[in-house]
């Protein structure tokens, strides 16, 4: 570990990530659409891929668009302005074309060579007229993520390394993970980390609280995922619990803002204030607000600024449909 955990990374450096290469696929339906098809509201669920086949042949599909909540944080670093980098695995297909081409036009550095035999993962992203989403995933490709797709010099060039917690649902992909992360460390550079869902922070407790004290600098989470791991959603004790691994941390709380944490203190950030007409679709509000703030964290910059970086993000990638912002 670095000497310090709660200080900024080095400014210079890139700013990779590491997790799942999907392609998104967004279809509009109503609400009795999404009953009918028997998809639980705001839900995550894995699909095979003739399952998501057999959905798509009843629906109109209007994009499709390069996904996976650590790439769209990339991508939206990338937007900012921040030097960037990208590990993961795509298929030899069409939506494998899709996914790389989008890296390429954004200038985030992606060498990874594609998988020959599986099929480049996707997600079925349903919106309701509410803007929720509720989401089928293939994972394809993208769970086989190993220390063989390291790039050497691509970590040799990255000061803050980015992971989720779904890595951990592939033993190969979780072994590249802590492999990278003590490269990154070794060089000086810091460790970001996302629990990703409630339910992967279940399945994965131990290993992520042991994370915590031997790879982890900055954690993101929701308030759902830091009670999974933590067992409260109240400041106080949030804070107590992340300092008792010397851990700095963002959580975020929807309509009611967000905290940030360091050294067992926490300060309250606003969320911005949108009308219903305003909001189109909350597809990557998660991953957007990650993008800001932690460019901003990269940056040098206060943990509050950066939160407030990330509000803003997060508040303009859910005036639009799609989880990245556009690259124009």
């Amino acid at each position: 570990m670095t000497a310090s955990k709660t200080a900024a990374p080095a400014a210079n450096g890139l700013i990779t990530g590491m997790g799942a290469a999907l392609v998104d696929l967004f279809a509009s339906v109503s609400d009795a659409e999404l009953d009918a098809l028997g998809s639980p509201k705001a839900s995550m669920s894995l699909v095979d891929a003739a399952q998501s086949q057999a959905m798509q042949a009843k629906l109109d599909i209007n994009a499709r668009r390069p996904g996976g909540s650590i790439a769209n944080s990339i991508a939206g670093m990338a937007a900012l302005g921040a030097a960037t980098g990208f590990i993961g695995k795509i298929g030899d297909d069409a939506l494998g074309q899709v996914f790389a081409t989008a890296f390429d036009k954004a200038d985030v550095r992606f060498t990874g060579a594609p998988h020959a035999d599986l099929p480049t993962g996707h997600c079925l992203v349903l919106v309701t007229p509410d803007a929720e989403r509720t989401m089928h995933t293939v994972l394809g490709a993208s769970v086989t993520t190993c220390e063989a797709d390291i790039d050497a010099l691509l970590i040799a060039d990255t000061g803050l390394l980015f992971g989720e917690g779904y890595l951990w649902d592939s033993p190969d992909a979780r072994a590249a993970f802590i492999a990278a992360a003590d490269k990154v460390h070794a060089q000086g550079g810091k460790v970001a980390f996302s629990l990703a869902d409630g339910l992967c922070v279940e399945r994965h407790h131990a290993e992520f609280t042991a994370l915590l004290d031997s790879h982890i600098d900055m954690l993101l989470a929701n308030e759902a995922e830091i009670e999974a791991l933590l067992g409260t959603q109240n400041p106080e004790a949030i804070a107590d619990g992340l300092a008792a691994h010397n851990v700095s941390a963002a959580i975020t709380f929807g309509a009611g803002g967000v905290y940030v944490f360091d050294a067992g203190a926490h300060t309250h950030i606003a969320a911005q204030t949108l009308t219903e007409d305003e909001i189109v679709d909350l597809t990557g509000a998660g991953d957007q607000f990650a993008a800001g703030f932690l460019a901003e964290w990269h940056r040098g910059q206060t943990l509050t600024a950066a939160a407030q970086k990330g509000v803003a993000t997060a508040s303009a990638v859910i005036r639009h449909i799609g989880p990245r912002p556009p690259l124009d």
